[in-house]
């Protein structure tokens, strides 16, 4: 890996710690650099803002998500378990301050920023809609309750799954796979057939 890979791995290893403790608007591209150990003046060479570093960090986590489930579904054929394992997966992934990096972005960016920012918005329609196809799925065998659409179960999953970022600590009482069992009876309890 060349100096500049290591450098811009760095960069995005910093910044994400920052992001997380201090939160993304508190955080200053002067803070990246003091903690990547470079001037702010060389941190231009790499990102010219911060919202560029945070969507090099937030990415490659969704591109992540998106493939794991893809090849949960491949494998296993029952539904209850896919979803359990569908909903471990987005937890297991899960940061909690990205839902809210994410928000600042849609309000303060500019549009060249914007437009990254848009194609992460159709990475997560496109996994919305790979939960979509699998809850389909589940009501055309009986597993899954057909009178309410897909897409509705969808948004509430994955809605349940997102509120972690108003209250997950990863030093609190619960592990994200006691959170992950729990959620999962919880959405297993309201979707599937009676």
């Amino acid at each position: 890996m060349t100096t500049k890979f290591k450098r811009r791995a760095l960069i995005l290893h910093e910044a994400n710690r920052l992001f997380c403790n201090k939160g993304f608007s508190a955080t200053t591209l002067e803070d990246i650099a003091a903690a990547v150990g470079i001037k702010r003046e060389s941190l231009y060479y790499y990102y010219p803002g911060r919202y560029d570093i945070l969507y090099d960090i937030i990415e490659p986590q969704i591109a992540r998500v998106m493939m794991n489930f893809e090849a949960i579904i491949v494998a296993e054929p029952d539904i209850a378990q896919a979803i359990r394992c569908g909903v471990k997966n987005h937890l297991q992934q899960f940061n909690p301050s990205y839902l809210h990096m994410a928000m600042a972005i849609r309000k303060n960016s500019s549009d060249k920023v914007q437009q990254k920012f848009i194609h992460l918005h159709t990475m997560f329609k496109a996994y919305e809609q790979v939960w979509v196809g699998l809850l389909r799925r589940g009501c055309a065998c009986g597993a899954v309750r057909s009178d309410t659409p897909p897409a509705m179960l969808v948004y509430s999953i994955l809605g349940l799954c997102n509120s972690l970022s108003s209250w997950y600590r990863s030093d609190g009482d619960m592990t994200l796979d006691q959170i992950g069992s729990y959620y999962s009876d919880i959405i297993l309890d309201g979707i599937s057939v009676r």
